[in-house]
């Protein structure tokens, strides 16, 4: 029998040719789910502006930023985060973290909210406490309340928020996603960010997902 030093270089092929070839199955894999995202994005961007650039950041996210916005943004980013398919242990531990493929939306308006809220669902990927965000620490200032909220999740508000508004889009966020991460809502840049999980499977359009996030921006500037 041969000694085991004799199936070294085998075993360090077998493992380089296994790491290839997940890179580029996992690549391929998330430059499909990208695009069928992008897609799907199609019918509701024009929610959010008249034109749109896009740009990806390596294989696991996308960035649709908006050219011309729509009122009442300053300002808007699309951004699809996807899983690390193309590294297995990287996507083994962040799948184990709870990272989904999800969407981030954020915006500037044209005038800022008077009123800061958070609301997060702690048991998703970027839903955990940070030690830094409104909803742990109460927002570091004065006044600050924590709300109840159902389904587990974490909110806080700032003096005047406006939390019927906050619900009401939140509730129709939940019905037109796979899931609501988190929601912020600040006087400073960006002034409204969204974490949602896309639809998937379900018939749902972009449109219905990004048609409240625009009626909270209208409720925020008219304020």
């Amino acid at each position: 029998m041969p000694p085991l030093e004799a199936f070294g270089p085998s075993i360090a092929i077998g493992l380089i040719l296994f790491v290839m070839l997940w890179f580029a199955l996992g690549t391929q894999r998330n430059i499909r789910i990208g695009n069928d995202l992008l897609r799907w994005l199609q019918r509701g961007l024009p929610l959010l502006g008249r034109r749109t650039t896009l740009r990806w950041l390596g294989s696991s996210a996308v960035e649709l930023r908006i050219v011309e916005p729509a009122e009442p943004f300053r300002e808007a980013t699309v951004l699809a985060v996807l899983e690390p398919r193309d590294v297995s242990l990287l996507w083994a531990f962040a799948r184990w973290r709870g990272r989904r493929d999800f969407l981030i939306v954020r915006a500037s308006l044209v005038r800022p909210p008077r009123f800061s809220m958070e609301v997060r669902d702690p048991r998703t990927w970027t839903g955990r406490a940070d030690g830094h965000d409104q909803a742990t620490n109460g927002g570091g200032e004065t006044g600050w309340h924590r709300l109840d909220w159902p389904g587990g999740c974490v909110a806080v508000a700032g003096p005047g928020a406006d939390e019927a508004a906050i619900r009401s889009t939140w509730e129709a966020l939940g019905a037109a996603s796979g899931g609501v991460w988190k929601l912020t809502v600040q006087p400073v840049v960006p002034h409204l960010e969204v974490h949602v999980r896309p639809a998937g499977d379900r018939p749902v359009g972009a449109d219905a997902l990004l048609t409240p996030i625009r009626q909270l921006a209208a409720t925020l500037t008219q304020r």
